[in-house]
């Protein structure tokens, strides 16, 4: 129940209303049986309301991109470090290939970039395709026997 107010609390306004907007006032206050005074002050507080939130969706959106900044940052930093060491790795494990591929091959030398080539080739294909695509695709064995006759010389 609101506190009884006294006369310095209340601050007295006239407002005029459109004939249609008034009489819709008075319908709504008779089916509520509250006064037409009770409703407008009922209206004017919850669009302060309104208002005051809208003003305030800014500042929270600040502090929740901070938050989620300050919460992501650190795990996207260490995925980017694995990531920067996986791609060391695998130039190391290219290089090594290449190297070992020389080393044993009987081939002509512009036989053994022709296999690389085709291979590099597989290679950016394998990662054009979806996660779902890649999964299927090594799964069936016969694609990667299919594929590994191609890449030989």
């Amino acid at each position: 129940m609101e506190a009884k107010r006294t006369s310095e609390d209340k601050n007295k306004r006239s407002i005029r209303f459109e004939a249609g907007t008034m009489k819709e006032l008075k319908k709504f206050a008779g089916r509520t049986n509250v006064t037409v005074s009770d409703i407008v002050r009922e209206y004017v507080k919850k669009g302060l309301t309104i208002d005051s939130y809208k003003e305030d969706t800014h500042l929270i959106r600040e502090i929740v991109r901070e938050e989620l900044k300050d919460a992501l940052e650190p795990q996207v930093n260490r995925i980017v470090k694995m990531l920067m060491k996986i791609g060391k790795v695998s130039a190391g494990t290219m290089y090594s290939t290449l190297n070992l591929i020389q080393t044993i091959s009987n081939q002509e030398q512009q036989e053994d970039f022709e296999m690389v080539s085709r291979c590099l080739k597989l290679g950016v294909e394998c990662m054009k395709k979806k996660d779902i695509e890649i999964d299927n695709y090594l799964g069936e064995v016969t694609n990667l026997i299919k594929d590994n006759y191609k890449m030989k010389w």
